[in-house]
C-alpha cells in the first residue's frame, strides 16, 4: 500500500466522507468535481531526514536506508463552512493522537503530527464562494536501496622490510 491510498483510508475511517467524494489531487490533471462537497489529498513534500544507514550483507550487497518525511495535505472542500470545518477540525485534532499513529503504524508508515488547519476560501467557476480548510499530515517512512557490493573473500599479507625492498636511491 503507498501513502496516498493510508492517507485515503485515514480519512474514510475517521471523517463521514464518502469515497464518492474524495479525490486524489494531481492525477492525470483531472477537473474540480461538479459538487462543492468533496475532500482531496496529494503529496505536498518529500524531504530526507538525517544520514543514510548502511548494512553491507553477506549476500555481497549494501543495503542503504534513508529516513524521507513526507507531507500530504488534506483539502476539504463545501458550500458549508461548518461541513468543512468540522471535517478538518476532527483531523486536526486527532493528528495529536496516538490514535493516528497507531493507524499508520499498521500500514508501516510512521505518523508524526498534523499541522493546525488552515481557511483558504475561494471562487469556483459559477462565481460562488466555496469553502476550503486544509490541513497537512506530517509522516515518516524508510526508504531502501540494495545494490550489488562485490567484496573479497581471501587476503594474502605478504610483510617485508620496506627499507631492503625498496632502497632509498
Amino acid at each position: 500500500m503507498d501513502l496516498l491510498e493510508a492517507v485515503n483510508d485515514y480519512i474514510l475511517q475517521y471523517t463521514d466522507v464518502v469515497q464518492d467524494n474524495l479525490y486524489r489531487g494531481y492525477q492525470n490533471r483531472a477537473t474540480l468535481p461538479q459538487t462543492d462537497d468533496y475532500t482531496m489529498y496529494y503529496m505536498d513534500s518529500f524531504e530526507r531526514v538525517g544520514t543514510n544507514v548502511d548494512t553491507f550483507t553477506e549476500k555481497q550487497e549494501v543495503s542503504i536506508n534513508t529516513l524521507h518525511e513526507k507531507v500530504v495535505n488534506i483539502d476539504f472542500c463545501s458550500s458549508e463552512q461548518e461541513v468543512a470545518e468540522t471535517h478538518a477540525k476532527n483531523l486536526a485534532v486527532l493528528g495529536r493522537s496516538y490514535l493516528s499513529c497507531k493507524f499508520f503504524k499498521k500500514l508501516g508508515f510512521n505518523f508524526n503530527f498534523a499541522d493546525d488547519m488552515q481557511y483558504l476560501p475561494f471562487v469556483d467557476e459559477n462565481e460562488q464562494w466555496v469553502h476550503r480548510y486544509r490541513i497537512a499530515l506530517h509522516l515518516t517512512e524508510w526508504d531502501n536501496l540494495t545494490l550489488p557490493q562485490p567484496n573479497t573473500e581471501i587476503v594474502e599479507m605478504k610483510v617485508v622490510n620496506v627499507d631492503v625492498a625498496y632502497p632509498p636511491q
